[in-house]
């Protein structure tokens, strides 16, 4: 039998049950046919499911407690010779390792306790946003002061990584989430941090990172893997989540589709029309973890090495949708509260509230839900019935909540 090298299209980082009575070419970042979908074996994406979630908007997550590799370690430690300072401990506050090693530490010194940062993003993208850190310092805006190596730098390179230091700023807490009062401060001090990031230019030199015109592309990407999600459902019938999963895709499918249709029909257009300087930064990851309540009672916002030119908004609605996901209710008066206290540090115009609305109509909560199957089909079990199950009864409130904040939908 004439045996014939067969490509095999899968994420890098992902395991591959392979036949020992074949040969293999493992290629990635290629496209491939849609119809690459094995039927027995183990399962693994196919790239034009992983490349596209590689690629997705989503947000970070920093992890405390994770291990440095040692070779990390040693980087971090050359790289803070590059300050004007001693440093006599160095505690692991954070770590990224999916992302390519990125780690946070507190470090105590001679000139009090900082936080040396090793990035994880390209160089280019690094350069913007150390200038926007930089700019909002200058506009007065909570944000932690990056301090400049000795010859006058606001980073270092060793060994190929990059890394900054910024003060730590000393007795932060989180905000509250059992009353209103927690989510109002947050949404003051993000209206806020948007307003004084307004008019940030980047260096000629950094990566222009800016979303503000690619909504309609993220809005059809969300709705192309929800098909995904169907083609997965009837490979895998028998796992006990596929059947309810094909029941409810038609449901959060045509809330995509309206989410589409409403967006075109928006001021969309309009408001991004006005430029990148007129909306200024979206944070990109804010959350309870990153806008946190300084001695002085004010929010102040950490972890900006995300940060990129948006309809600044759209933090908000990942503020509220975040907030009301995770409590279950949807509560009206909650989310008057949150848009209320974001519009007295950021007057939000009407036509701004609606794109916000529309936005929080898309079904992010049912994708980010779902999406991981697409890597791991075992995770159709019985919690996953039980999640889509809470989902439902939660997308029911959310619906009524969007018509009580005067979402316009077209019948």
């Amino acid at each position: 039998m004439n045996q014939q090298p067969v490509s095999v299209y899968l994420n890098p980082n992902a395991d591959i049950f392979v036949p020992s009575t074949i040969t293999v070419q493992i290629i990635g970042g290629e496209a491939a046919p849609r119809d690459l979908w094995p039927p027995t074996g183990r399962w693994f994406p196919p790239p034009w499911a992983a490349a596209a979630l590689a690629n997705a908007d989503e947000e970070d997550e920093a992890q405390a407690g994770e291990q440095v590799p040692p070779e990390i370690l040693a980087l971090a430690e050359q790289a803070a010779r590059a300050w004007d300072m001693k440093v006599h401990s160095m505690t692991v506050a954070a770590t990224k390792p999916e992302k390519g090693w990125g780690a946070i530490w507190k470090i105590e010194t001679d000139r009090g306790p900082r936080a040396l940062k090793l990035l994880h993003r390209p160089f280019e993208r690094n350069l913007f946003s150390i200038g926007a850190q930089e700019y909002l310092v200058k506009q007065k805006a909570r944000v932690p002061p990056l301090v400049p190596t000795r010859d006058g730098k606001l980073y270092t390179l060793t060994g190929g990584r990059m890394f900054i230091v910024a003060e730590w700023i000393q007795g932060l807490r989180q905000a509250p989430k059992e009353t209103i009062d927690g989510p109002q401060m947050l949404c003051y001090g993000l209206g806020e941090f948007h307003r004084r990031s307004r008019g940030y230019r980047p260096p000629e030199e950094a990566y222009y990172a800016s979303r503000l015109h690619r909504w309609p592309k993220v809005y059809q990407k969300l709705r192309t893997k929800l098909d995904w999600f169907e083609h997965l459902a009837r490979a895998y019938r028998d796992m006990p989540a596929a059947p309810l999963l094909l029941e409810v895709l038609p449901r959060f499918r045509g809330q995509a589709d309206e989410a589409i249709r409403l967006l075109e029909a928006s001021a969309y257009r309009d408001l991004a029309a006005r430029g990148e300087q007129a909306w200024g930064l979206a944070h990109q990851d804010y959350g309870w973890s990153n806008g946190q309540i300084g001695p002085d009672g004010k929010v102040w916002i950490i972890d900006l090495d995300g940060v990129a030119f948006d309809l600044a908004f759209r933090d908000l609605r990942k503020l509220i949708t975040g907030t009301m996901d995770d409590r279950g209710d949807w509560d009206v008066s909650w989310m008057q509260a949150m848009i209320r206290a974001y519009s007295e540090a950021n007057p939000l115009e009407p036509a701004a509230l609606q794109v916000m609305l529309i936005d929080m109509l898309l079904p992010n909560e049912f994708y980010k839900l779902v999406k991981d199957v697409l890597y791991n089909p075992a995770m159709l079990d019985g919690t996953m019935v039980a999640a889509l199950e809470r989902l439902l009864v939660t997308d029911e409130r959310k619906q009524r909540a969007l018509a009580e904040l005067g979402l316009k939908r077209r019948r």
